[in-house]
């Protein structure tokens, strides 16, 4: 859309707002607005509560994909979803699907063939604390991990499996917050929305393998000393990439791109000398995570403004 500048005086020159706009934001005389200057840009936003999306969903014969629907459209910022069925069994469903992962999700209204979910809590949590909790649980899941593998201890495997749960609660809620409430910066939301998703995958390739390796006969396994190190890498090129993340240096972005190739080369090496299943299992979920912790500077080098790549 388009505004006329109006000339106030000398020196004031005023643009007016949308007024559909400010209705849905319930933006009156006086309030207070936030104007953030980008080049030849100024972005314009407030803190008020946004009026809260709804929608209708039909999930008659919707299954497997109810609660991936439903998931996705509280990522997407969905705050009321009226849901239709036919069976019983279809209700079943959809309550299931208001687990760990859409918190504030609750079912305020039911009838013979509908119901209707709302979201019944307050705003959003802050976005970074968040953020930083996703890398440290992901971080804590492969070091626990490793010491779980290095001492065949089923019972520590099995206590790391729900932490992916945890994960998958705050990588919802980061993607929610950024389809709520955007970014300071809206170049910043598509590539931060890319790097959480993957962030929730690579939670779920250890997850994999602990389920495996706690349901089968585990401790009667070999695991061969260069498969645990192999381990051991691929948490350090995790770690180096959340140091990156929250430290930009020219140094650690090279540095997480000759930890991929010797850890690919590595890999390539190890495979004809490999024997047992374990060792294949393990290491080819850890070349797994290696690629997509690799895909990630991708999405990171296209916002971050902090990288001195010139002298």
């Amino acid at each position: 859309m388009k505004r006329k500048v109006i000339q106030i005086a000398n020196s004031t020159q005023l643009v007016s707002l949308p007024r559909k706009w400010c209705k849905k934001l319930n933006i009156k005389k006086g309030d207070e607005i936030d104007i953030q200057e980008k080049g030849s840009q100024l972005v314009v936003s407030t803190k008020g509560s946004k009026e809260g999306e709804t929608i209708e969903l039909d999930v008659t014969h919707l299954e497997p994909m109810t609660a991936r629907i439903i998931h996705a459209m509280y990522k997407r910022g969905i705050d009321e979803i009226k849901c239709n069925f036919e069976k019983q069994a279809e209700l079943e469903k959809v309550q299931k699907a208001l687990g760990k992962e859409t918190v504030g999700y609750e079912i305020v209204e039911q009838g013979k063939n509908y119901c209707v979910i709302k979201n019944v809590s307050g705003d959003l949590e802050d976005f970074d604390p968040i953020l930083r909790r996703i890398f440290l649980l992901l971080i804590s899941m492969a070091e626990e991990g490793l010491a779980a593998l290095k001492a065949k201890d089923t019972t520590a495997l099995k206590t790391l499996i729900p932490m992916e749960e945890s994960n998958n609660r705050f990588t919802t809620t980061c993607r929610r917050y950024l389809n709520k409430k955007g970014h300071s910066s809206a170049a910043v939301v598509g590539p931060l929305y890319y790097i959480i998703e993957d962030l929730e995958n690579i939670a779920d390739q250890y997850k994999y393998l602990y389920t495996y390796f706690s349901s089968t006969g585990f401790k009667k396994m070999k695991i061969s000393d260069s498969t645990l190190k192999y381990f051991e890498k691929t948490t350090q090129i995790i770690y180096k990439y959340y140091d990156l993340f929250y430290k930009p240096d020219k140094e650690k972005i090279a540095e997480v791109g000759k930890m991929r190739k010797e850890l690919v080369k590595e890999w390539y090496s190890m495979l004809g000398k490999m024997k047992e299943p374990a060792d294949i299992i393990i290491c080819q979920n850890m070349l797994t995570i290696v690629q997509k912790i690799f895909n990630l500077t991708g999405p990171y080098l296209s916002f971050s403004t902090e990288l001195k790549l010139r002298r």
